[in-house]
């Protein structure tokens, strides 16, 4: 199996391996697991989890991935990319619970991130949960555009990957939406959305190549004062929101067709077919309790 990258991720797989080796950063997952036993553990266990247990997690699990990428193991790949897709996906959940029973507090979406999280499963054709997140999130872009008044406080703010996911999603999982950006959506995304399920292969590969060249370009560490869409190193490597449309094109039988762009052309290719591993067990137990706490848990 070959696994492929853009040049332009050759640095982001070596930066990705010398975190792991950082001091302190082995010890995370003990550390973090820990928190989240804690939690399950205490006799009335409290609404917020200390430290932000499972979004720290994800993180590890999914430079954890990209590392076994680089290195190209498959057995590695398969269990890090798995727990990160799930914990992250678990943690946009509990965020959307709590959203919904708030519904007039906002500040609780994250920009550009967020979406990310609710196609992490779609890119991974699981195809029950994607459907779940995909509602959450939805839920979620709605929810910000009627509680931020004036508009420019919502916190989709821009007419990027937020705005094409939630187009997406509704179209994908015929799920109705009210939800209106502040501007249209830019032209790559927008032709993308156009044309994501065409049987016409060069309409396909020129929406797929402009929306991956828009990606690249996005795909920096944010400062202080400038955010990019693709700050994590996960969705700079496995670009969720591209690597969902070929989900979905196999999902719905049409033709396989390469991107033409090795941003999607190269994961695709290892992920698509990527061996089932067992769950993080402690990721099982925090969704059961969650289920159990929280009757309106989804």
């Amino acid at each position: 199996m070959d696994f492929a990258y853009h040049r332009s991720l050759k640095k982001i797989l070596r930066e990705c391996q010398e975190w792991l080796t950082c001091p302190g950063n082995s010890d995370r997952p003990a550390k973090y697991s820990g928190y989240l036993q804690e939690w399950l553990d205490a006799p009335e266990r409290p609404a917020r989890m200390k430290a932000m247990p499972m979004d720290v997690l994800g993180h590890y699990y999914s430079i954890a991935a990209c590392d076994a990428y680089g290195r190209q193991d498959l057995g590695d790949l398969a269990r890090f990319l798995r727990w990160a897709v799930a914990l992250r996906a678990l943690d946009l959940r509990l965020k959307a619970m709590f959203c919904q029973r708030s519904p007039d507090e906002g500040g609780w979406l994250r920009e550009f991130h967020d979406s990310m999280r609710a196609a992490g499963p779609l890119m991974l054709s699981q195809w029950h949960l994607s459907q779940i997140c995909a509602a959450r999130f939805i839920q979620m872009a709605e929810q910000d555009e009627l509680v931020s008044r004036p508009p420019a406080t919502r916190m989709i703010n821009h007419n990027t990957n937020d705005v094409f996911l939630v187009n997406l999603f509704s179209q994908a999982f015929d799920l109705p939406t009210c939800f209106q950006p502040r501007k249209p959506l830019i032209e790559p995304y927008q032709r993308l959305l156009d044309a994501w399920r065409t049987e016409d292969k060069s309409i396909f590969q020129s929406a797929m190549q402009a929306a991956s060249e828009f990606h690249i370009s996005r795909a920096k560490a944010s400062t202080g004062r400038t955010f990019y869409e693709f700050n994590d190193d996960i969705d700079r490597l496995f670009p969720a929101e591209l690597l969902a449309v070929q989900a979905l094109r196999q999902r719905d039988g049409l033709p396989a067709f390469d991107a033409g762009h090795l941003l999607v052309d190269g994961p695709w290719a290892v992920i698509k077919d990527l061996p089932e591993v067992e769950p993080n067990p402690l990721t099982v137990q925090v969704e059961a309790q969650l289920h159990r706490d929280y009757p309106d848990f989804r």
